[in-house]
Formats: structure tokens, C-alpha cells, sequence
């Protein structure tokens, strides 16, 4: 053979008679299934290929599995990692994952080589049939007929060799193959490597909800949930397509206590930025098109009506923000201090300190004065107090000045006891059923103020729900607290002063069942929340993060976190476990409420 002849058109018969033209190369043998109820099922002109054991064994063991496929050449551009696929047995199908793809040579020959590799990248005459495309299935689980539609079972059989590796084509295998509910809370559509996974349903997208009924037990909206990702992935967009699914009129969940009885759950929003008063307006850009496909897969949108701002009053502020919603004004009562001392205490008080300020406050609620921030500061400053305190004792020198130092803060007489209604008396109006209840507070410069109106915000759900005296509005509604910028809020460090508010989050989201209390956390800095709270969120929605701490904080599988810097704006992981399997979805191009 001349030298310039391409070896591989020898190896496909175009020079010399190694490969007979009578017998095409890319005929195989044509698989005949044991049975065939639905011959759409089971159609051959779509098969991605056959399975093998030219390469390597099929073998299963009760650890994992062994099974190659080969992919025909017009199949080949379709197949990514993470595609799902059916192997038939005829009476069940394997429903598995392609985890690993290879492209073996067909024909002995050396492409490895200064002469092949000029010629290739002079004229590219390469042929698909000349390689062998292989793709590697694990094995999810098998698919066996059951009086309710399908049942979902662990993989425990080897298909034949030779038999059809076929496209997942009917929406109820995908559900019940990845054990994803078909109703509950609408996240988004299932989709890999970023493209949407499409059936011969209509509408041809699978939906993936979140199970949000009592047949598993309670509804995983009390087992809380997380967003996370990186700054401009797209987290208020998804939140707000999110939370607008939880507010249906017939969205209801048991209270405690209430026999049996159903209510709508409140949405309290702690909102840095400003953004989520905008559930109470519609989007504009949702046509007729887009309502539609909405209501065939049961999606909630447009503005809901009962939404009110409530806002802080803070000495020099006023808010000049965009939501249209109904506004309210309150204030914080110095009373709150009583029982939640923190409130006022920074984070860098000592042990000592933080155990002084307690005792100071304990004694300051026994005398019969109105209790207010001004009169906490003046009954501190009094060189009587002092001198009681310090003489006997009971707190050093050194200690007590610097409490009083440190609590007569300028950011704290601007945000107690203002000229509004204090927040305790108006907690039916924020803790309403069926109400979204936003707390912006974005509008104030102070960060210290604005950190002290949303931690006294949290206390008051998570004391009102833990207590077993708390305030009925509180204690005897479904409330779901949505908190942006979470690891602001509850991170782990170790100071005094953050692991009493810890320590207060962790028991409220193990008692979140029970007291009908869901968190939502929001955070772009996941690896910053402590890990007793991260620990008892189930379900995490993770977008593009490149921060392999915060990547590292979630304990994805190897096979999803290399995904996750890679996700476009829009795609998701979801680990879920008491949902489906972990999976790749994609939210909604709209927004289903007004998001500006």
C-alpha cells in the first residue's frame, strides 16, 4: 500500500479487500424483544444502540454494575452524560444513566503517528463506523408494571447482550425511574447538560416538583429548604418563581393542636435588597402562550394580593423603596431585650461580659419602670448601679464599662421604641394565613440596624413556635421564613453571641415538623452556615458556585459538583433525598411575577 493512501480508507474497503463490499459495516443483528405490548415503547428505528460484551462482561453485584453499550453513528451527536436511557427485558425495563462515554478503534491501526496526524489535519476524512462509540449505564433502578401505573425497584438483573438501548420517551418513566413526585410544588423542568430532557408527552417537558402532601409524612416544606449559589446566577429570580407556588388557596397544611384543621401558610420574607414586595405584581411579559403551558403543569403566576411591607421605624429614615404593596410601620419594643439579651449585645463581647449584661438586664425588668432602651441606658450609667454591682462583686470593673460602652449605641436608640406601633401588637397582621409578609430593609444606611430588625424578626417566629405559650397568630399558623443572605444570620462562628442565635435556628428547624415552621434559606456563601442548621435542611437547590469551599460544604456526588461551576444562569442541581433522586433542572425562562 503507497504511503500516501490513508490507512483508514483501507480499513473501511476502499482500497484492498480486508472488508467485503458486499456486507456493510454498520448492519447488526436485529433485535427481536420477548414481548411487545406497546410497540411504540419498544420501537427499534429510535434504539441509541445495543447492549454489549464485545469490550467488557455485562456484570452486576450488589455494590454496583458493569454494562457498555454501543452507540450507532447517528445516535452519537445525542448522547451526553447523564442521558437517561431503557434497556427492554420485555416484561420491565432498566431505567439508567449513561456515566461514561469512549471512542475505541474499530480497526488495527496506529493513529498515534507523525504521517497520520498531518494527514488528518490536512483533510479530515475520518468516518464514524471506522471507531467504536461506547457509553457506560449505571444502572438506577428497574421498572416493573404495578395496578397504580409503574413500580420503581433496585436494579438486580443483567439485560441480554445485544439488546436495544432506547431513549426515554414516556414522562411517568422518567418520574418514576428518578422517584420524582407528580404534583407537589413546581422547580423547575428536568433537563441534562443544560438541555431541557424532552418526552412524547404534552407538554414534552418533565416537570419536577416537590412533594408537599402527608402520604410520605409531612410535606418537605417543613423540612426546609436552601438556594444557593454565586452572585448573578439568578437566586431572586428562582426564589420568587418558588415561594409564588406555595401561595395557592388551596395550599393548606395541619396545625398543631388545631384537630385536624387546614390553613394557608404565611410567607415572611427577612428582604436586603428590596425585591420580593414584588410578588404583589403581575409580569407583563407573560403572554397568552406561557399561561397555557403554566396550567398544564398546574405552575401559579401573577401578582398575589395579599402581600404587605412592613417597615421599620428607624430615627432618620424613611422608605423610599418600590414596592406597591400595602405598607405598615412598626417598631421594636425594648421588652423583646428581656428574654433574647443578644439583641443588644455585640459580637465581640466576652464570655464574662455577655454573662454580666445578662444579669444587668434580669435585674433592670424586675423594677416597675417602663421598660424602654433609654431607661435600660440610664439605669446602667448611674453610678449606684455600678457601684452595687462592681462592690459585690457580681460583675469586674472592667467588665461593666465595657457593657455600658457597648450598649450605649448610637444605631440602638435610633431603632427602639420609635414614634409606630410596636411589632408585638401587630403580629396578627404580619402572621396571617394565606399572607406574604416582606421586611425590607434596604432603605436603611446603618448595617448594625439592619442586622438588629431582622434577627429580632427571627426571634420572634422562632420563640412564638417553640414556646408552648407563644402567640396564637404565631404558634397556630404554617409559616414558611424566607431568609436572604442567610450566612449573615447564622454562621458558624464561635462567639458568644452567635451560638445562642444558632443554637435557637438549629432547635427550631429539628422542631419544624412539628410547630409547622419552614425555613427557606437564601445564601450565596453556603459554607458560612453552621453546620447543626445546614445539617437539617433536606432539600438544596444549588446554582453556578465556583467557590470550592462552598461547593465542598454540600456533599454533592462527584459526578453532579463538577456540573456545578459550569451551570448556566437558570440551572440547577437539586438534592432532595426524601424527594427523588439528585437531578439536573432547569427553572423558568419567566419570571411569574414582576422581577425588575
Amino acid at each position: 500500500m503507497d504511503n500516501d493512501d490513508d490507512i483508514l480508507a483501507y480499513a473501511t474497503g476502499e482500497k484492498g479487500d480486508s472488508v467485503s463490499s458486499k456486507e456493510p459495516v454498520e448492519d447488526f443483528e436485529e433485535y427481536v424483544p420477548d414481548t411487545v405490548d406497546n410497540p411504540d415503547e419498544l420501537s427499534l428505528d429510535d434504539a441509541l444502540g445495543t447492549i454489549t460484551t464485545g469490550i467488557d462482561p455485562l456484570e452486576i453485584t450488589e455494590s454496583g454494575a458493569r454494562l457498555t453499550g454501543y452507540i450507532t453513528s447517528s445516535h452519537r451527536p445525542n448522547v451526553r452524560l447523564g442521558t437517561y436511557v431503557l434497556v427492554p427485558y420485555g416484561d420491565e425495563d432498566l431505567f439508567a444513566r449513561v456515566w461514561k462515554l469512549q471512542y475505541l478503534q474499530e480497526f488495527e491501526v496506529d493513529d498515534a503517528t507523525e504521517l497520520h496526524s498531518r494527514r488528518m489535519l490536512k483533510a479530515n476524512n475520518t468516518n464514524e463506523i471506522d471507531y467504536k462509540f461506547l457509553a457506560y449505564l449505571d444502572p438506577l433502578c428497574i421498572l416493573s408494571p404495578a395496578k397504580a401505573g409503574l413500580m420503581r425497584r433496585m436494579a438486580d438483573r443483567l439485560p441480554r447482550p445485544n439488546t436495544p438501548i432506547l431513549p426515554v420517551s414516556e414522562k411517568l418513566k422518567i418520574q418514576t425511574g428518578l422517584n420524582i413526585p407528580t404534583e407537589g410544588i413546581f422547580l423547575g423542568h428536568l433537563s441534562v447538560g443544560g438541555e431541557l430532557v424532552r418526552t412524547h408527552a404534552s407538554p414534552p417537558t418533565v416537570a419536577y416538583y416537590l412533594r408537599n402532601d402527608y402520604s410520605m409524612g409531612d410535606p418537605l416544606m417543613f423540612r426546609h429548604m436552601l438556594v444557593c449559589g454565586s452572585t448573578g446566577t439568578g437566586k431572586t429570580f428562582l426564589t420568587k418563581n418558588i415561594l409564588r407556588q406555595f401561595l395557592s388557596s388551596d395550599n393548606q397544611y395541619l396545625v398543631r393542636g388545631e384537630q385536624g384543621r387546614k390553613k394557608n401558610p404565611c410567607l415572611v420574607i427577612m428582604d436586603p435588597q428590596d425585591e420580593y414586595s414584588q410578588l404583589f405584581e403581575d409580569n407583563a411579559d407573560i403572554g397568552y402562550g406561557d399561561e397555557v403551558t403554566f396550567a398544564e403543569e398546574h405552575v401559579l403566576h401573577g401578582g398575589h394580593q395579599d402581600t404587605r411591607t412592613f417597615l421599620a421605624s428607624v430615627d432618620g429614615q424613611s422608605y423610599p423603596g418600590k414596592s406597591r404593596a400595602q405598607q405598615m410601620e412598626f417598631t421594636i419594643p425594648f421588652e423583646l431585650v428581656r428574654n433574647n439579651s443578644w439583641l443588644i449585645s455585640a459580637a465581640e463581647l466576652t464570655e464574662n461580659q455577655y454573662i454580666g449584661l445578662e444579669l444587668l438586664i434580669e435585674d433592670y425588668f424586675k423594677t416597675p419602670a417602663n421598660h424602654t432602651y433609654q431607661g435600660f441606658t440610664d439605669f446602667i450609667a448611674d453610678e449606684g448601679t455600678r457601684s452595687v454591682y462592681v462592690d459585690s462583686g457580681k460583675i469586674h470593673e472592667s467588665s461593666y464599662d465595657a457593657i455600658v460602652r457597648k450598649v450605649k449605641n448610637r444605631s440602638f436608640s435610633k431603632v427602639f421604641d420609635q414614634p409606630a406601633k410596636p411589632i408585638t401588637e401587630i403580629l396578627d397582621e404580619v402572621f396571617k394565613p394565606g399572607r406574604v409578609s416582606v421586611f425590607p430593609t434596604e432603605y436603611i444606611n446603618n448595617s448594625r440596624i439592619r442586622d438588629l430588625i431582622t434577627l429580632t424578626l427571627m426571634t420572634i417566629v422562632v420563640d412564638n413556635k417553640l414556646s408552648t405559650s407563644g402567640n396564637d397568630s404565631v404558634k397556630k399558623t404554617p409559616v414558611l421564613l424566607a431568609l436572604d443572605e442567610a450566612h449573615r444570620y447564622l454562621s458558624g462562628a464561635m462567639s458568644a453571641h452567635s451560638r445562642r442565635i444558632v443554637s435557637r435556628f438549629a432547635d427550631a428547624a429539628r422542631q419544624g415538623r412539628k410547630e409547622t415552621l419552614g425555613l427557606f434559606l437564601i445564601t450565596q456563601d453556603p459554607q458560612d452556615i453552621d453546620d447543626t442548621v445546614l445539617k437539617q435542611i433536606n432539600s438544596r437547590i444549588i446554582l453556578n458556585l465556583s467557590n470550592d469551599n462552598a461547593i465542598n460544604a454540600l456533599n454533592v456526588p462527584l459526578e453532579f459538583e463538577k456540573r456545578i461551576p459550569y451551570l448556566r444562569k437558570g440551572q440547577m442541581i437539586i438534592q432532595s433525598p426524601d424527594n427523588s433522586d439528585i437531578v439536573e433542572v432547569t427553572g423558568l425562562h419567566k419570571c411569574v411575577v414582576k422581577h425588575a
